[in-house]
């Protein structure tokens, strides 16, 4: 199946599933998840498709910030994991229908073990080519707010040293 190309806006786009398909897809949003999860870029970065797109929680609607590319989005990823310090992701629910993936999470900021560590829900669209790479990772976080405030508290310099990304949501 060659899924057509990617249109930002509304699109309905019936997808065929394939069991074979689908374990490889669920292999790889796993992967994605546990990336993320310990701020692996390397091993984000192998199942991303080099001609991918990316659509961040931050930046205008209805999508946020796109980027293109394997080398966009690494710095991308990068600048997030740089910027939040040690965090992880707690809670992934994975639901995967032929290259159409879901992975709703926790983020938790700080030590997992704190009980007053920041915990935000957030929840991943992926659209997967026929070799099971991401080829469109589409990004929402609830409580943007609350993630720029506990940074600007807890992590200034790295706040500072992305001002412009770090105030997006408020600007757009």
């Amino acid at each position: 199946m060659t899924i057509a190309p990617f249109h930002i806006g509304p699109q309905i786009e019936t997808i065929e599933s394939s069991p074979l398909l689908k374990h490889d897809c669920r292999q790889t949003i796993q992967g994605m998840v546990d990336g993320f999860a310990c701020q692996d870029i390397d091993k984000v970065m192998l199942l991303v498709a080099e001609d991918a797109i990316y659509c961040d929680v931050l930046g205008g609607p209805p999508d946020g910030d796109i980027y293109r590319g394997k080398k966009d989005i690494r710095s991308a990823f990068q600048r997030q994991f740089d910027m939040c310090g040690p965090h992880t992701f707690v809670n992934a629910k994975i639901l995967v229908e032929g290259q159409l993936a879901f992975a709703s999470w926790t983020m938790v900021v700080g030590d997992l073990e704190d009980s007053k560590a920041l915990r935000l829900d957030g929840i991943d669209e992926f659209t997967l080519d026929e070799q099971g790479l991401v080829l469109v990772k589409k990004a929402w976080l609830k409580g943007h707010a609350k993630l720029r405030n506990y940074l600007i508290l807890h992590r200034p310099q790295a706040v500072l040293s992305q001002l412009g990304y770090a105030f997006r949501s408020s600007i757009q």
